[in-house]
């Protein structure tokens, strides 16, 4: 596929994303905008903060590894490949917890598969940049979620 229109879909899906999770506000049926149990709303809230501190952790790396042409393996690279993905799975969760809208975790569902997919498009890109450097990576670190998670299997 060619690399702008790669770009298109990254950004593309992003704003789809975004336009599903807003509108899916609208179909949920609650009498208060964010949900009346504590323990639910104190669990997204922590959620969100967890997944917004995954984000600035994943990006200040990234941005390190990008500027010194090399890969990211420092901060929650060295556990994950993808820590910037599992942190808006992470973010969309903690979304729906605290607005306790089923239908953010349906969005979630769907999107989930396509970004997989757009994962291993930039790890084939990573590939064709890095060759076995990037796959000996591969090989020691999981893609969204840590080693000692390892009953889920995401490789």
């Amino acid at each position: 596929m060619e690399k702008r229109t790669k770009r298109i879909l990254h950004v593309s899906l992003r704003l789809i994303f975004g336009i599903c999770l807003f509108l899916s506000q609208f179909i949920s049926s609650r009498n208060t905008f964010f949900t009346e149990n504590y323990l639910l709303l104190s669990t997204g809230i922590l959620f969100i903060l967890c997944s917004i501190l995954i984000m600035i952790a994943a990006s200040k790396h990234l941005h390190n590894a990008v500027n010194g042409k090399k890969i990211a393996t420092d901060g929650p690279y060295k556990y994950i490949r993808h820590p910037i993905y599992t942190s808006i799975y992470i973010l969309t969760a903690g979304l729906g917890l605290i607005f306790f809208a089923w239908s953010w975790f349906i969005v979630m569902i769907v999107f989930m598969p396509l970004w997989y997919l757009e994962c291993r498009e930039e790890e084939k890109e990573m590939i064709k940049l890095h060759g076995n450097e990037y796959i000996d990576y591969q090989e020691k670190t999981r893609m969204f979620f840590p080693k000692f998670m390892s009953h889920i299997d995401n490789k």
